[in-house]
């Protein structure tokens, strides 16, 4: 991907009102598989099950689309307005 391709997508998802962009390579992360592993075996997941049924999925995007040559992530924040403990 160009630098101005990938900057132009950054803007664009701005633009649209997520909070964060960003792109990477499918093998940009060599120990994900390892991390994820941890992740889940510590029971971080919580009660998302569907990590942990396919993890093999999560930690190799490759073997999900491989031909997948880019990873656009995009971010939106979910919290409210307020400081929430300013209720307590």
């Amino acid at each position: 991907m160009t630098a101005d391709l990938k900057s132009e997508l950054i803007r664009q998802a701005r633009e649209m009102g997520f909070d964060a962009c960003a792109i990477t390579r499918p093998d940009a992360i060599a120990q994900a598989p390892e991390r994820l592993r941890a992740f889940v075996d510590e029971g971080r997941h919580g009660q998302m099950g569907w990590m942990a049924e396919r993890m093999h999925w999560r930690a190799n995007p490759a073997a999900l689309w491989p031909q997948a040559r880019s990873i656009i992530m995009l971010a939106e924040s979910y919290t409210p307005d307020y400081n929430p403990l300013d209720l307590l």
